[in-house]
């Protein structure tokens, strides 16, 4: 009787590095411990950083066989990726950004998963936020189901897909036509709305990505940006479907101040609501000194004082790579939970009081 062949299929990471010496190297080194025993490649493409990105990766590359370097003039991000799709030998291409962490079940969860699902052209996990020093944060959640996910896309809300730690097909990604490099700020929300149209999508119930909550990451210094041309995107995508175009914008757009206080108090209430008061406080520093008179900013490191002092620190560890995620929920007794009562009882209480005038 012949042996079972185990099919393994080869795999090219890909990190785009654009000024992030500080980060980079925990970035290859979640890759080079990967639980996952196929063949892999990982390629570097310096976007021309001014900083030491290249050198960091380029010690790197003189200890490990399977990692290469390539530098280049400054181009951006859709120009960049879609050079790395030129560079990737291999039909699974997996990205991850130079700032953010994998989780080491990642390559095999989502190898598995093309690997049984020929129909998926692109597949993704969860995540989990951090602060710039890998502190955790909390969970951000995505959709499973590809018409789910696809849905949330025409509809214009965020992003149903991580650009990083996601596993496409080269040939898919190059039949839809690449990363649309008109939306340098927004060109991985046009692949998906276009990669639909030929394939499934798919989100895992894993978390695979730790994802790197920084002042500096695109995706805060280009937020208003990227809400600009994602919704012509949009229309795009309707337009392209035959489907109602909507003359309104996605949201409203707020002005640059008032969107800054939008984001760091997302993410400040996502780490008080995951039980982790210590990183709530390490964003609230930054967040006071921008905005000294908001007094939600104020009532939040309060309840990250009392909360950290409950739990003796976070009640989640300090992610690293190759380190399993072990993450804890929050507690019943937390001032922050007891905070979120109060306000849902007063809403309760004016609700009542107005229905009865």
């Amino acid at each position: 009787m012949m042996a079972a062949v185990i099919r393994v299929d080869p795999v090219t990471v890909v990190i785009p590095a654009y000024n992030l010496d500080a980060y980079l190297q925990d970035a290859i080194e979640s890759v080079l411990k990967q639980q996952y025993d196929g063949p892999l490649s990982i390629i570097v493409l310096d976007d021309g950083s001014t900083d030491h990105s290249l050198e960091v990766a380029s010690r790197m590359a003189e200890k490990v066989t399977n990692l290469k370097v390539v530098t280049q003039t400054n181009q951006g991000r859709a120009k960049t990726r879609n050079r790395m799709l030129e560079l990737a030998e291999t039909d699974l291409v997996a990205w991850l950004d130079g700032d953010d962490l994998a989780a080491p079940c990642w390559l095999a969860d989502q190898i598995g998963y093309l690997r049984s699902n020929p129909e998926c052209v692109a597949v993704g996990g969860q995540g989990y936020s951090m602060t710039a020093n890998g502190k955790a944060i909390g969970p951000i959640t995505h959709p499973l189901d590809s018409d789910e996910i696809d849905q949330r896309h025409l509809s214009g809300e965020a992003n149903a897909f991580f650009q990083s730690c996601v596993l496409v097909r080269k040939s898919a990604v190059l039949k839809a036509g690449g990363y649309d490099e008109r939306y340098p700020c927004a060109e991985d929300y046009s692949l998906w709305l276009r990669l639909a149209e030929i394939g499934k999508l798919a989100n895992l119930s894993a978390c695979h990505l730790c994802y790197r909550v920084h002042a500096t990451s695109a995706n805060w210094t280009l937020n208003i940006d990227q809400r600009t041309q994602g919704h012509e995107i949009q229309q795009e995508a309707l337009k392209r479907r035959g489907l109602r175009q909507d003359a309104k914008a996605m949201y409203e757009i707020p002005p640059v101040k008032k969107d800054d206080w939008n984001r760091r108090l997302f993410w400040i209430n996502i780490a008080l609501k995951s039980g982790n008061p210590v990183s709530a406080l390490q964003m609230l520093g930054p967040a006071l000194k921008k905005h000294p008179l908001s007094l939600i900013l104020w009532l939040a490191a309060m309840v990250s004082v009392a909360d950290a002092i409950i739990f003796f620190g976070n009640r989640t560890a300090k992610f690293a790579p190759g380190k399993p995620l072990q993450i804890h929920s929050l507690p019943s007794l937390s001032f922050y939970r007891f905070g979120r009562g109060l306000v849902r009882a007063r809403r309760r209480w004016r609700g009542g009081a107005d229905d009865g005038q």
